[in-house]
């Protein structure tokens, strides 16, 4: 077996990478093809620190301490696809309870609740970004494009067009003050 890398990575948001090019996957499978353990080899070969040569060995991805507001970034725009193309797979995430914890270094109990969606329809060339937020009180959700703002039905959230996902710490505070559930 190789050796483990063994670093801390500050982030501001997790970029997963969508596991299908078409149809649908659960938000899940991205977390697992983000943390699946991967054999660095070849020009991936990090430098030892004991012997200064370039040694291969085996890195895996885990969250140390999950942040109150975690901003999940869907890898749509392929290198592999023609022109830089997109993949519109529905990623079907949990609008409450999203139990992070099998990713979690120390398997700590960790749940999100879904507060807003940045959506992208388009190409990568040319394209339109609307938004969906959940209202902090009336828990009402609303879609924001360009000018308009109007109530939308919660099961409309969860679409192809998905692009940036935020996520609140269940049992967080809001900065009014109310605890999120």
């Amino acid at each position: 077996m190789w050796p483990r890398i063994g670093t801390f990575d500050p982030f501001w948001d997790l970029s997963l990478p969508i596991p299908s090019r078409s149809g649908q996957v659960r938000l899940q499978a991205c977390f697992d093809l983000f943390t699946k353990e991967e054999v660095l080899d070849g020009d991936e070969k990090p430098t030892c620190s004991k012997c200064q040569k370039r040694q291969k060995c085996t890195r895996s991805l885990s969250i140390q301490k999950f942040p109150r507001i975690l901003v999940v970034h869907l890898k749509r725009f392929s290198p592999q696809e023609r022109f830089g193309g997109k993949l519109n797979t529905t990623v079907d995430f949990s609008m409450n309870g999203l139990d992070l914890s099998p990713y979690s270094a120390g398997q700590t109990p960790c749940r999100y609740s879904l507060y807003g969606v940045a959506n992208h329809s388009g190409t990568l060339l040319s394209g339109h970004y609307t938004a969906y937020c959940r209202h902090p009180y009336t828990a009402e959700w609303y879609e924001y494009n360009d000018s308009r703002v109007h109530v939308m039905d919660q099961r409309n959230v969860n679409s192809g067009k998905a692009y940036v996902l935020f996520f609140e710490l269940a049992g967080s505070k809001h900065r009014s003050g109310s605890t999120h559930v």
